[in-house]
């Protein structure tokens, strides 16, 4: 009887490891360059890879249903890639163009917007991915003054976000590329 259910509880257990996915990485950050933003990525070995940043929030208006974001996808040619927000995407890679979500016709899922500039007082959200998935940068645009010019604001945790140096954080996140 023993023998029996080994195999059903080796079974049992494949299939919730295999459900499971990797967890989100800390690959991601936000410089300022001369007063505008930049999206740093650690690309995780030259995998295709993506950026983008979205507001995260609409205020008082909670009907609003709608996604507004920016971003760009491509393969890298260098282990760390930096994306001037809203500028010209590195060479190789193209701005990812808005499209529709199926169901946004009909209100039940959100209709894509193209975020174009970075306002204050709105708090916006930084994502990628590369060989993982980032975890989001939160930040608004008063955040920038806070962000020297070797520094990055990067995760530090789920919900945490914090000040370094951009060499700590480009070793931080190649750990998570492993």
């Amino acid at each position: 009887m023993r023998r029996q259910a080994a195999p059903g509880i080796l079974i049992l257990l494949l299939g919730l490891l295999a459900a499971c996915t990797p967890p989100d990485e800390p690959i991601a950050a936000l410089a300022v360059h001369d007063g505008q933003p930049m999206g740093v990525l650690v690309t995780c070995r030259g995998l295709f890879s993506q950026l983008s940043v979205f507001e995260n929030d609409h205020g008082s208006d909670a009907d609003d249903r709608s996604l507004t974001t920016w971003g760009v996808y491509g393969d890298p040619t260098s282990e760390v890639v930096e994306v001037l927000l809203f500028g010209q995407p590195p060479d190789g890679w193209k701005v990812d163009s808005p499209h529709e979500i199926p169901g946004a016709e009909t209100g039940s899922a959100p209709k894509i917007k193209p975020l174009t500039e970075l306002k204050t007082g709105v708090n916006y959200s930084l994502s990628g991915s590369s060989r993982h998935h980032a975890i989001s940068v939160d930040f608004t645009v008063e955040d920038f003054a806070r962000i020297g010019p070797k520094d990055v604001l990067a995760p530090a945790g789920r919900n945490t976000m914090k000040i370094m140096s951009r060499e700590a954080f480009v070793r931080t996140a190649r750990k998570g590329c492993d």
